[in-house]
């Protein structure tokens, strides 16, 4: 009789009797939408949120006094080719949040690593470089566990989008459709995409390679603006290829670009250069005296590292690339620039390489409980789970040391003499680690970083 009425139940509600819960390890995240429609990448749709907090990560809203937004799906292979999906989130006029200690916005993504055949490191392993190697911002992000429309779904990181912004990309903004001539040089920000959108401005590398870019800030461009930008991008191209009028170190910080390449090469992503690859130019401006100074172009943020560590034999990520690569096979041949990754590379192995191991230990520690609810969770389903975190972290920093040891192969022990301070930058000047926007400190025995002023735990959570 028993056996029979639980076959009847597992046939009525099987989803009942498999339900997954968040662990209570980590904040949990509840988003409502409304009429609890289903989620589209089309369409956003209106919903609402509140967040239970953790340990030293903060509450937000309650089950009472939720807060508004819509929610969309984003991404492009990450949406179309996994069960479990990734989101946009944009609060409503006036409410942009200082989500779990995270500076205050209204855009944030909720990144699933669906594709994160590694255990969930790749992305944060990449931001960890990206802040240890001194790159002027580099997204934040917080896990946490997600119930969307009372359904449990596992574990998710609430990542800032790259945006221009005080606490982001922090340059002057300009508005679409602008004509202003003095204005028109800057806030850009830009990306070198891999899917063909209206908008895209196209042209061939010296090579032959055909490159898109998308620009993400402006977005609407006057004729003015395209003509601008698209001069912009020319001049870039010729000079990376060392013809025209204008100097490669006229029109790229060159300290950037090497962090920039070296977080790319560290993490082995053989997707780099290709999509989710963006470069920003803030405005020209004038000096005390009134000379003109040209605000440089530089690479960054990092972003999407789901490539990452996926070939087996080890060489540079210009070598034989898997996906099709703009500019830095080229790159590589500029002798400025080669110095300046001798120069990072030595300031990394010297003081970064064992911070950011430190974080990944931590960062471990953090997700394991709420990984081994999302292997359940997604068991059987089209995507990337992990319930053994600590297995996984071994693997992964055997794989990331076995790249570096082969870097240290090509290039030894780089070049120590001290970066350059370029007084002609406008927005971010070229400087040592020591005086980046992100430091790791000791205090008490124990390790933190400092950002902007304030302190957080290695894993990200803000200390009082």
């Amino acid at each position: 009789m028993y056996r029979t009425i639980l076959t009847i139940l597992l046939f009525v509600c099987p989803s009942t009797l498999s339900a997954v819960s968040p662990s209570g390890t980590l904040p949990v995240m509840y988003i409502t939408t409304r009429n609890n429609l289903s989620v589209s990448r089309d369409q956003a749709v209106e919903a609402t949120l509140y967040v239970t907090g953790h340990g030293a990560y903060p509450s937000l809203g309650s089950s009472s006094e939720q807060i508004p937004l819509t929610i969309r799906g984003r991404g492009n292979w990450t949406w179309n080719g996994f069960d479990k999906k990734p989101y946009k989130i944009v609060f409503a006029q006036g409410y942009g949040q200082k989500l779990l200690g995270m500076n205050k916005s209204k855009h944030w993504a909720l990144l699933a690593g669906a594709d994160e055949y590694f255990g969930f490191f790749k992305n944060t392993a990449g931001y960890y470089l990206s802040e240890q190697t001194g790159l002027p911002y580099t997204p934040h992000q917080v896990p946490v566990e997600l119930v969307l429309n009372g359904s449990y779904e596992g574990l998710y990181f609430v990542t800032e989008t790259i945006r221009i912004d005080n606490d982001r990309v922090n340059i002057r903004e300009q508005e679409d459709g602008e004509t202003d001539p003095n204005i028109i040089t800057g806030g850009w920000l830009v990306e070198i995409d891999n899917y063909s959108t209206e908008g895209n401005i196209t042209f061939h590398e010296d090579n032959g390679q055909y490159v898109m870019v998308t620009p993400q800030a402006p977005e609407v461009l006057s004729s003015v603006q395209r003509d601008y930008i698209t001069g912009q991008l020319y001049d870039l191209n010729d000079a990376i290829y060392n013809h025209g009028s204008k100097p490669l170190q006229n029109l790229l910080d060159l300290t950037d670009a090497a962090r920039f390449y070296l977080v790319q090469e560290i993490m082995e992503d053989c997707e780099s250069y290709h999509g989710s690859c963006y470069l920003y130019k803030d405005r020209d401006s004038t000096d005390t005296r009134g000379n003109k100074v040209v605000a440089k172009w530089h690479f960054g943020p990092v972003w999407d590292f789901g490539n990452a560590y996926n070939r087996g034999k080890e060489r540079f990520i210009y070598d034989g690339p898997s996906f099709s690569q703009i500019w830095i096979e080229q790159l590589c041949r500029n002798e400025l620039f080669s110095e300046r990754v001798q120069q990072v590379w030595y300031q990394y192995r010297s003081q970064g390489h064992s911070s950011v191991l430190d974080r990944l230990d931590a960062f471990a520690s953090e997700i394991a409980s709420a990984a081994k609810r999302d292997a359940q969770r997604w068991n059987g389903a089209n995507a990337h789970t992990c319930d053994n975190v600590s297995d996984r972290k071994k693997e992964f920093v055997d794989r990331m040391s076995r790249r570096i040891d082969w870097l240290y192969s090509q290039w030894g022990k780089g070049n120590s003499t001290p970066l350059p301070v370029d007084n002609s930058e406008t927005a971010t000047a070229e400087t040592s680690f020591s005086s980046s926007r992100s430091r790791i400190v000791m205090c008490h025995g124990q390790l933190f970083i400092e950002r902007n002023g304030k302190r957080y735990t290695l894993t990200g959570a803000p200390v009082d």
